[in-house]
């Protein structure tokens, strides 16, 4: 049970309340690597750690100051795509507006270093991937509560659509009579789940027109898989090929060019995100457009409705647009 405090409490308090030594308990809230700490000793120092109200001495300062402007947000180890810029570019400016400052944090698996949310005060939390049970309780230990998503509270925050995307890209082929299409995937490992999700999607589609599914390839620009993979994919009869992205397209686009294949007449290729390349690449690169911009906006309307009460207000996220330029035609 929670007691009333006089003073800060200091780490030396929550050794005496879990009955361990200050070191351990050191170990235990920095979650510093290579110590041999049972899960019940761990357990024990976060519960008095948390009855105690215990927070670094930083933190401790932040909050009885209340300058506390800061929302943390955890990233995985993801590139930094243009949707992702487009995202991180709205929550960034939107808090801001509002006198937060975002501050990114992406922990790495054999990193010894201290998760920010020790370190720092953060108003807010968020995670661009649910939490661990571990993290969500070092979370609240150290007394952050604003936390999305957090399973215990009813705001899980904006999850966006996987779905509209790969299907529009499918759809659109399909229906300029393309019948046998071929699918391009990055070769970056910290992309393969997004990879199969949107293969997933492709694939059901095609199942639902009663097509054949889809020649898959990887691509890399730096290898000369583009050319390889375009010559294949025109011998076993592929016309059209549905791209992770838009950068994937360009190097599909340019491959098929090196082995001497017309784009769009030989193979037509539609992207994804819509960034700029694809405007800007010859040909102009077909794609789709998610609202990833909206999506940022709203999830700084839900850490600031966390942090100050604010109200959410309603954002409308526009449905996946499908763009169609110089790289898709009929099948010929």
């Amino acid at each position: 049970m929670a007691r009333a405090l006089t003073r800060r409490m200091t780490a030396a308090d929550v050794a005496r309340e879990a009955g361990v030594s200050p070191a351990t308990v050191g170990f235990v809230l920095n979650r510093t690597k290579g110590q041999t700490i049972s899960e019940e000793t761990r357990a024990r120092v976060l519960q008095a750690a948390e009855a105690l109200n215990y927070k670094p001495h930083q933190a401790a300062r932040a909050l009885r100051s209340g300058r506390s402007k800061i929302v943390l947000l955890v990233l995985p180890d993801w590139p930094l795509e243009h949707s992702l810029r487009t995202n991180l570019e709205a929550l960034t400016h939107t808090l801001g507006e509002h006198g937060y400052a975002l501050i990114t944090f992406t922990p790495q698996p054999n990193s010894s270093a201290t998760p920010l949310w020790a370190v720092l005060e953060p108003a807010v939390v968020i995670g661009y991937k649910p939490f661990s049970q571990e993290d969500l309780a070092d979370l609240k230990a150290l007394g952050i509560r604003n936390i999305i998503p957090d399973p215990d509270a009813s705001n899980l925050g904006m999850v966006p659509d996987l779905e509209s995307g790969p299907r529009l890209q499918t759809e659109h082929l399909l229906g300029l009579g393309h019948t046998q299409l071929g699918f391009a995937c990055p070769t970056d490992p910290r992309l393969e789940t997004f990879a199969q999700s949107r293969l997933d999607v492709v694939n059901k589609v095609c199942f639902e027109a009663g097509v054949p599914m889809p020649v898959v390839r990887h691509i890399d620009y730096r290898d000369g898989s583009g050319a390889s993979a375009a010559t294949q994919w025109a011998a076993e009869g592929v016309t059209a090929v549905v791209a992770y992205n838009d950068d994937v397209a360009a190097d599909v686009i340019a491959g098929a060019v090196r082995a001497g294949l017309d784009v769009p007449g030989d193979l037509s290729v539609i992207g994804h995100d819509n960034s700029p390349l694809a405007q800007r690449f010859l040909p102009s690169i077909s794609s789709v457009e998610i609202d990833m911009e909206n999506l940022g906006k709203q999830s700084a309307h839900l850490a600031l409705n966390l942090a100050e009460g604010q109200p959410v207000p309603p954002l409308a996220i526009e449905h996946a647009v499908l763009l169609q330029r110089e790289s898709t035609c009929p099948r010929r």
